[in-house]
């Protein structure tokens, strides 16, 4: 039986065991995900793409933040795609350098056919842009989130780098929609630590899972 997927995770109240059973869980679930065929995974983000632009509150907002996803991620280009059909305001994720306005993170409006990009120093292409033309995560009604891991409460597990729970862990970013992308293969039951901040959806090929702070 998996221990991660089946039930709770034991926690003896030592940060250091739940910091290495999280590891563990993360490596696991980046594995399911990796196993994934590029045909499964295209499939598989073509329905979450559907599920997102079936969701109510995204046909309500305007201003969203999406990211460029990984080989092994959901293929966000078919969502971006979709809210470009629905003329939102895209924004994209930059990885804040001079920690200005004190967020990790900030975001850069998006054109796909004129915002010039670069890789970031993960890889990971994000806009050209000066500080200045960036926006804060409060400026925006919503923000699809990269996971390797989820629970049915939608308390997220992301790579460990802590980029997007440092950009929202404030309480006037609360107003900001977080809506995490990710398989089905990638749901599991994990206990979130506390300065975990938890999304409000998370969409998948199958369903949208909504929390209770909706």
């Amino acid at each position: 039986m998996n221990r991660w997927v089946q039930g709770p995770i034991p926690y003896s109240g030592n940060l250091g065991n739940l910091i290495s059973m999280s590891s563990a869980l993360r490596q696991q679930l980046r594995t399911a995900r990796q196993n994934l065929k590029p045909a499964e995974r295209l499939a598989k983000s073509k329905l979450i793409a559907v599920n997102l632009a079936n969701y109510l509150p995204f046909r309500r907002i305007v201003r969203i933040a999406f990211y460029f996803s990984t080989p092994e991620e959901v293929d966000t280009t078919l969502a971006i795609n979709v809210a470009t059909e629905l003329e939102k305001e895209i924004y994209l994720p930059v990885i804040n350098r001079a920690s200005w306005r004190g967020s990790p993170l900030l975001f850069h409006p998006y054109n796909p056919v004129s915002t010039a990009l670069r890789n970031n120093r993960y890889g990971i292409p994000e806009p050209v842009c000066r500080m200045g033309e960036c926006i804060t995560g409060q400026e925006l009604d919503m923000v699809c989130v990269p996971l390797v891991g989820f629970n049915r409460r939608c308390e997220r597990l992301g790579m460990g780098g802590g980029y997007y729970d440092k950009t929202f862990e404030k309480e006037g970013f609360r107003k900001t929609q977080l809506v995490g992308l990710g398989f089905e293969c990638q749901k599991a039951e994990f206990q979130s630590q506390d300065h975990d901040v938890p999304m409000q959806a998370v969409v998948t090929e199958d369903e949208v899972l909504e929390s209770k702070l909706n």
